[in-house]
């Protein structure tokens, strides 16, 4: 479901540092979006905000990769369309 939206990235020498996810709570016999957006921190600081759904709420950010160090992949698992 959904669309792609125009891609992000940090600056030519920086990394992901840290992230966050918008998530909606489970609503029980309804079909629930689960995640909804993304955002990340690059390693100069820069925040990118995903352009996801705005149901559900922000969850803390992540504890930052050490120092050199920074996110080189993402893994999510997709429910099929409930109803």
């Amino acid at each position: 479901w959904g669309s792609w939206s125009y891609p992000l990235s940090c600056g030519r020498s920086q990394r992901l540092v840290s992230f966050r996810l918008r998530v909606e709570a489970p609503r029980g016999l309804w079909d629930d979006t689960a995640a909804n957006s993304l955002d990340v921190t690059c390693s100069d600081g820069t925040v990118l905000e995903g352009q996801g759904g705005s149901a559900g709420v922000w969850g803390n950010w992540s504890v930052p990769c050490p120092f050199g160090w920074g996110i080189c992949g993402l893994q999510t698992r997709v429910e099929l369309p409930q109803r």
